[in-house]
């Protein structure tokens, strides 16, 4: 590859507050409502799994957390058919600001060259998060 891959970088405003924003962002049962089944988010260096049912399930560990404000773990998805290791490893970032009548949250999923990982797998991933932070975004903020 004879370029590095920029992360991908999204953001939405909400009117919801930064507390209620962050508790969407790391309580599993907020979590359920608009992305997928989660586990608690624990201290830096504590597992992170993220499951979408079939089989689709993300592995990680929690590298970065400012309560309230900031979290990050590594995402790699465990493939069903290999026991020994999961897939390569990259990065997912979220924050939360205070914004002007209501918060914003960033996210960063970055590390795709440095996985071995390609345009289309980045380009993938960020479809899906535009998605999911849509439904974020309407969870937050449903009278739009």
């Amino acid at each position: 590859m004879s370029h590095t891959l920029p992360p991908i970088l999204l953001e939405i405003t909400t009117r919801a507050s930064p507390a209620e924003t962050w508790a969407a962002l790391t309580e599993p049962d907020r979590i359920a409502a608009w992305f997928t089944d989660a586990s608690p988010l624990g201290d830096v260096g504590s597992a992170y799994r993220l499951d979408f049912g079939d089989g689709s399930v993300v592995e990680g560990v929690v590298t970065e957390l400012e309560p309230g404000h900031r979290f990050a773990h590594t995402w790699a998805w465990a493939d069903a058919d290999d026991d020994v290791l999961p897939g390569p490893s990259t990065m997912v970032t979220w924050s939360v600001e205070p914004a002007p009548r209501g918060a914003r949250v960033t996210l960063t999923h970055g590390g795709w060259t440095e996985a071995g990982l390609d345009e289309v797998v980045r380009d993938d991933h960020e479809g899906y998060w535009v998605g999911y932070l849509d439904d974020l975004a309407a969870i937050l903020d449903p009278a739009g």
